[in-house]
């Protein structure tokens, strides 16, 4: 694996990663709660590089009155015919984050933003 294409283990803004994006298989998520089946990688977002970016107090409190526990967000280059949804979940590392929405900024074609809410945080049981 070549160095650039690491996996980035910090949460500092600008920061990159190589992330899995994954949806479920056979089963529902309901409240943010699987209740059965297989998280599997989505065909083409299985290596996605991805970056972190921190929030401004403002767009912080702006988020959680959109989004209720969202705590991280990633931007990816834009992708065509790539559908990326709410009930999917992004993986890199031993974090595993909950996508609580995808958003095309402005519809302009060049980054998705996903906003985050952290599921398996660093050193807990799964």
């Amino acid at each position: 694996m070549a160095s650039s294409r690491k996996l980035v283990t910090s949460h500092a803004s600008g920061r990159k990663a190589i992330v899995h994006i994954q949806q479920l298989s056979g089963g529902n998520v309901t409240q943010g709660f699987t209740d059965s089946g297989t998280w599997t990688d989505v065909p083409g977002l299985s290596n996605v590089p991805v970056t972190f970016r921190t929030w401004s107090p403002y767009e912080r409190a702006m988020a959680g009155q959109d989004f209720q526990g969202v705590g991280s967000r990633a931007y990816m280059r834009w992708r065509r015919g790539t559908n990326i949804r709410s009930n999917m979940r992004l993986v890199y590392g031993n974090h595993i984050y909950r996508i609580t929405e995808a958003s095309n900024y402005d519809e302009a074609n060049t980054d998705i933003v996903l906003y985050l809410e952290e599921w398996q945080p660093t050193g807990t049981t799964r």
